[in-house]
């Protein structure tokens, strides 16, 4: 089957940002998950607060800020 999609450049670059992934890449891991029983759901994790707020923190490691050295706890 072939199927033409047609998204602006402004949304691909968006999308290729917050995703980190190309759209065919996606795309083929949606038809895999759904062919393999999958459901199609939104990853609530991946939302604009919860970027923000691990982009916060990624910033303030870099700047040891809120950090705490703990001992390391030896397994044997």
């Amino acid at each position: 089957m072939i199927m033409d999609i047609a998204i602006e450049n402004k949304d691909l670059e968006e999308f290729q940002k917050k995703t980190g992934m190309s759209l065919s890449d996606c795309i083929k891991i949606l038809v895999n998950s759904v062919k393999y029983g999958g459901k199609l759901e939104f990853d609530t994790f991946w939302s604009d607060e919860n970027i923000s707020e691990l982009n916060r923190r990624i910033d303030d490691a870099k700047k040891g800020k809120n950090m705490v050295e703990h001992k390391l706890i030896e397994v044997d």
